[in-house]
């Protein structure tokens, strides 16, 4: 399995804001499940301010339609004046174990 994971952070005074951004983003950029199902979402606070995190597995093939969607929303919310953001491609183990010689198991 192939994921997707999506780290935004944003200073604690811009909360109502970023929550505000976040509606209008996943509006405009609408999760497709037929792409990618979203597996954990999840905020903290964190001593830099407010810290986010979302993580999606991508179906077969979908790589750049997820990453499109992920950029898009990335791009609407790093308009919010100090946040800042991260975007992963990760694999799940058995997708990895051959990356480092190893046989996934059966």
């Amino acid at each position: 399995m192939v994921l997707l994971v999506t780290e935004v952070w944003f200073p604690v005074g811009k909360s109502a804001e970023a929550g505000k951004l976040f509606l209008e983003t996943v509006k405009k950029y609408p999760e497709d499940r037929s792409i990618a199902k979203r597996e954990i979402q999840a905020i903290w606070a964190v001593k830099e301010g407010m810290r986010s995190i979302t993580m999606y597995s991508i179906k077969p093939g979908k790589v750049k339609e997820a990453m499109d969607i992920a950029m898009n929303r990335i791009l609407m919310l790093s308009s919010l004046e100090g946040s800042k953001f991260k975007i992963n491609i990760a694999y799940d183990l058995v997708e990895a174990m051959p990356l480092v010689g190893l046989k996934a198991p059966e």
